[in-house]
C-alpha cells in the first residue's frame, strides 16, 4: 500500500530538489531517502524522478503523483481527527518540530504536563534550527513548530506562547566575576563562541545588538558551534564566553559552574513562537496542545528556584 512517510519523503524531495536537503529536513541519512524513494517507485512500478549531474527533477509519474501529495497527507490528517472524535478522550498522533533551545530545555516540560493530561495522545519529536523547523512545517513534514527565531513567510501563522531572555556565560574563575553587568566594550575584547547559522538564538543576538547600532562582526568571534551543550562545554573549558538562553544554563546556575551576566544598557529579549501553517487542518491533538500551551503557567522564574 502507499507508504505515509515514503509520500512525506516524496512531497519534500519533489519540492527541494536536493536529496541533501530532503534529509536534513526530515533529520534522515540520504541512502535512507533514496530508499522511502526506491519502495514508492518499487510500489507503483514507475520511475518517479530522474536524477542528472546531480540535479533532481520530476518524471511524468512523478508530476501526477505530486498533485496528489498534499492533498492525501491532508486527508490523512482530516480522517485521524474524524475518528478521535468519536472517542471520549482526545488521542492521536502529534507531530512536533522544535527549535533547539526550546526541545532541549523547555519542550520536556511542557510534554511532561501535557501527557498527564492527554495521556492517550503519541508525541513525536524532530529538533532542528528555526530555519529547517519552518521548512518541514511548509512540507507538512510536522504539524506545528516551537521556534526561537522568528519567522516570516506567507504560509505560516505565528503566535507567541512565551518570552526569553538571553544572557552572557562565562567560566566560573573569569575575571569579571565580582560585577552583575558588562559594559559591551568589555564583550568586544573577550573571545565568544556563537551558534551556527541558521540558529534562531544568533539571529535574536544580531538582531538585537544591531538595535543598539553594534554589527556581529565587531564581536571577537572566534567559534561557532551547532547546540548549547556544545558551547557551554566550551566555554566552561576557557575557550571563550558565550551568549545563550537563561533556558538552557538553569542547570548551571543552581550548581554554580558558569557565571551568568547581562550587558548594561542592552537586554536580549526575544519570543518563544508557535507556528502552524495558515492552511493546515487542525487535528484534535493539535487543538488541544495549542489550548494547553495557552493556558499553560510554566515559565523561567518557577522553575529557576
Amino acid at each position: 500500500m502507499l507508504n505515509r512517510f515514503s509520500l512525506k519523503t516524496f512531497y519534500t524531495l519533489a519540492k527541494e530538489k536536493s536529496f541533501s536537503s530532503t534529509a536534513r529536513i526530515l533529520c534522515l541519512t540520504q541512502p535512507a531517502v533514496s530508499q522511502q524513494i526506491h519502495i514508492l517507485e518499487e510500489y507503483l512500478e514507475t520511475r518517479l524522478f530522474d536524477r542528472l549531474k546531480g540535479e533532481v527533477s520530476l518524471t511524468p509519474s512523478g508530476d501526477v503523483l505530486f498533485r496528489y501529495a498534499h492533498n492525501i497527507l491532508e486527508l490523512y490528517q482530516k480522517a485521524e481527527k474524524e475518528i478521535s472524535e468519536l472517542t471520549e478522550s482526545a488521542r492521536g498522533r502529534l507531530v512536533i518540530g522544535a527549535s533547539t533551545t526550546i526541545g532541549q530545555y523547555l519542550l520536556p516540560v511542557i510534554l511532561g504536563r501535557f501527557k498527564d493530561c492527554y495521556p492517550k495522545i503519541d508525541i513525536l519529536l524532530a529538533n532542528a534550527n528555526t530555519r529547517d523547523i519552518a521548512a518541514q512545517l511548509l512540507n507538512n513534514l510536522i504539524d506545528l513548530g516551537l521556534v526561537e527565531g522568528p519567522t516570516e513567510h506567507k504560509d505560516i501563522l505565528v503566535e507567541k506562547f512565551m518570552e526569553d531572555e538571553l544572557v552572557v556565560i562565562t567560566p566560573t574563575r573569569h575575571h569579571w566575576q565580582e560585577a552583575s553587568e558588562i559594559d559591551i566594550d568589555e564583550v568586544k575584547k573577550e573571545a565568544i563562541i556563537l551558534r551556527e547559522q541558521g540558529s534562531g538564538t544568533r539571529k535574536a543576538i544580531e538582531n538585537t545588538l544591531s538595535i543598539a547600532g553594534i554589527k556581529l562582526t565587531d564581536l571577537n568571534i572566534k567559534m561557532e558551534l551547532g547546540s548549547s551543550e556544545s558551547i557551554k562545554s566550551a566555554v566552561e573549558a576557557g575557550l571563550g564566553i558565550a551568549i545563550t538562553s537563561q533556558w538552557t544554563v538553569l542547570k548551571e546556575k543552581k550548581l554554580n559552574s558558569l557565571k551568568i551576566f547581562r550587558i548594561k544598557g542592552i537586554r536580549f529579549k526575544r519570543n518563544f513562537t508557535v507556528i502552524v501553517k495558515n492552511t493546515l487542518f487542525k487535528t484534535r491533538a493539535m487543538e488541544q496542545f495549542l489550548d494547553f500551551l495557552k493556558k499553560s503557567e510554566i515559565n523561567y522564574s518557577s522553575l529557576v528556584q
